[in-house]
């Protein structure tokens, strides 16, 4: 009698459907099931950049998780709020994601696009690229790894030539 589960400090891995039995060995068992909700704030998962050629169609994504599920805005360059249908742009939002769609890529489109998620407990945003293929941007962005990209980080003078 009096028998309690809790669980303190829950997290959102502990949501889900849990079963309450009841046995006393004189009537038959009881059981009962609850379904746990464990709502927490917007989390973006894996963003990428994109590269795509001018004329071509180019998709950004932007997944978050979240309880209640996240709502989305986008911004370009970190300033500009987009609505879908302008500009040859449209927004796609699903359940869990917002793709910024390019039907016909142009250089104004090129640069940075802000995604950003939100519910009642919080909000998560992410900036991901639209990259021109071939850019010096995209050449850098490409080859972070590289000596020269490592020698940079650790000298406080560095000359770069470029031969075009």
């Amino acid at each position: 009698e009096g028998e309690y589960l809790e669980i303190t400090e829950i997290n959102r891995q502990q949501a889900g459907e849990y079963e309450c039995i009841t046995a006393n060995g004189v009537l038959a068992s009881d059981s009962k099931r609850v379904l746990i909700t464990v709502n927490y704030p917007p989390i973006i998962t894996e963003p990428k950049d994109l590269r795509t050629p001018i004329g071509k169609t180019a998709l950004l994504r932007c997944e978050a998780m979240a309880v209640p599920p996240a709502e989305f805005q986008w911004f370009k360059d970190d300033k500009h709020r987009l609505l879908g249908g302008l500009d040859g742009l449209q927004i796609q939002n699903e359940r869990t994601r917002s793709m910024l769609l390019f039907t016909n890529v142009t250089a104004r489109h090129y640069g940075n696009y802000t995604c950003l998620a939100s519910n009642n407990l919080g909000s998560c945003n992410v900036t991901l690229r639209l990259i021109r293929p071939g850019s010096l941007e995209n050449t850098a962005t490409a080859s972070m790894e590289s000596p020269l990209f490592l020698g940079l980080l650790s000298s406080t003078f560095v000359t770069l030539l470029f031969k075009i």
